[in-house]
Parts: structure tokens; sequence; C-alpha cells
């Protein structure tokens, strides 16, 4: 199980950020350039408009993904992939089928985690108070909610290869636990995340076959929240 959290990018970091602190920046490291520019609500607003209105637009967002973790001590990064879906009204699945079979589900309320058809882990908003910061973050960024955003971090921006990037970097050391800073990188759609935590490790995200859905979710999906 322990092994699985490192390769699953939301578990790791939601449980993570819930249970420990980050450590010091790796030496040495190098923030990507957009961290060079610092950028106002209505600046990001205006460049990730076009993925931002897609995804207002759609009740349930569907795709694939491909992660790659980065780890170090380790030559060769840790790679998974499966199927993610977004639904303002229910939450976020992130479904690992390679290398293992892995369902996590992220609510306003809870978190669970099953593994092979079982329950191996759920946390309630009730006993730990900092899921619902947790859930706010995360939806956030799914949603490309901005101004939602700007709460919690330093925003910058920039155009970028006829798309756009974000920046975050946490304000509050809670969320600073989670992950030093994250970078967001799209066109018409987000395409690629990349999060760093404090001991210089990161998550490459890529997301792949994204479709804005503005029917809602299925009866079979709406089970399984």
């Amino acid at each position: 199980m322990k092994f699985r959290g490192l390769l699953g990018p939301l578990p790791w970091l939601l449980f993570g950020g819930l249970i420990g602190a980050a450590g010091a920046a790796a030496p040495g490291a190098q923030a990507p350039s957009v961290f060079a520019h610092p950028a106002t609500i209505a600046q990001l607003e205006a460049i990730t408009r076009p993925a931002a209105t897609a995804l207002a637009n759609a009740k349930v967002v569907r795709g694939k993904f491909v992660q790659r973790r980065f780890l170090a001590g380790l030559a060769q990064p840790l790679e998974s992939s499966g199927s993610f879906l977004f639904a303002r009204e229910a939450g976020i699945e992130w479904h690992t089928e390679k290398p293992f079979d892995s369902q996590f589900l992220l609510t306003d309320s809870r978190i669970t985690q099953r593994d092979e058809g079982g329950v191996s882990l759920e946390i309630r908003a009730a006993d730990q108070p900092a899921l619902a910061v947790v859930a706010r973050v995360f939806f956030a960024l799914f949603s490309l909610d901005v101004d939602s955003l700007s709460h919690d971090f330093d925003l910058y921006g920039q155009p970028a290869d006829a798309g756009w990037q974000l920046g975050l970097k946490p304000r509050a050391e809670a969320l600073g636990s989670m992950f030093r800073q994250a970078l967001v990188e799209g066109t018409g759609a987000v395409r690629r995340v990349t999060l760093e935590d404090g001991n210089g490790d990161r998550s490459e995200i890529e997301f792949q076959d994204v479709v804005f859905d503005k029917r809602g979710l299925t009866q079979d999906e709406r089970r399984r929240f």
C-alpha cells in the first residue's frame, strides 16, 4: 500500500498533506520560468479563458492520464496510467489502471481509496477538518477557478507555445505540505500538471483524450460517489 501511494499522484499528495509536513527545497532546484512572472487574477483569467470556458460549460470532464513520479535516488520515474472524472456536483474520481487497479474518490465530505474492489482507506471531513481545505483546492485546480485559487496561492502566469502556463505557490504551511509549487499548462484544455514537493520530488501528469460532457454523470458514475 505504501508503494502504491508513491505511484498515485492525488492520493500521495492528499494523504501526505493531511499527515505530514514538507522538507526543505532540494539544493540547486530551478523553478520553471513562469515563476518569474507574477500575475493578477484578471491576467490569468484572460490567458486561460478557452480552457476555463470549456470547463464551465461542462457538467462532467472525463479523460485519461499518464503520470510519472520522479523520486530522489531512483534512476527511472515510477509510471502509472488510467482514467479520471471530475464533476462539480459529486467530486473527483482518479482510477489508476496500470500497473495495478486502484480507485480514488475525493468529495467535499470524504476521501476514499479502494483497491481491488475493497475500501482500503477512508477519511471523513468530520474527523479531519483539513479535508475541507484539500477538497476546495483540488476542485479549484480541476475547474481552473483562478479566483478561488488566489485565496490560497501566490499566482504566476504567461502565454507559452500557443497556450498558457499557470504557476501556483502555496501561502499557508498546511498547503505547502501537499506541494511546494504547481505548474499547470494547457491550450483549450489542461494538458499537463507538474507538482513539486518540498524535498524536490515531483509528479508530472499528462492528460489525454479529454472530453467535456454537458449531460452530467451516468447512473453508474453517480453510484460510485
